[in-house]
């Protein structure tokens, strides 16, 4: 079974969903489903394997791609050391 929905939604949103859709060679409205689709109609969160290897997979290519220039940045005694300065209070 299936339900219409219909919704406004601001003219740059539906531009760039119109845009992303024609390199595609599809409608925007197209578009939007397949995204709709893709993203919540999975039941349950349930993901199988590959589903997750492969949501990690694109999540790791963003690991390690900032520099905060601090040595120590990832030091979880050093962060509750800088939160108590920021904050005046000892943890």
């Amino acid at each position: 079974m299936s339900k219409t929905l219909t919704f406004e939604i601001p003219d740059e949103v539906f531009s760039s969903f119109q845009k992303q859709a024609e390199r595609r060679g599809e409608t925007a409205e197209k578009f939007v489903l397949e995204i709709v689709l893709k993203n919540f109609s999975k039941t349950n969160g349930n993901l199988s394997k590959q589903e997750k290897d492969q949501a990690l997979a694109e999540l790791m290519k963003f690991a390690g791609v900032v520099n905060s220039g601090n040595s120590r940045s990832a030091d979880n005694d050093q962060i509750d050391a800088d939160l108590a300065a920021e904050y005046g209070k000892d943890l």
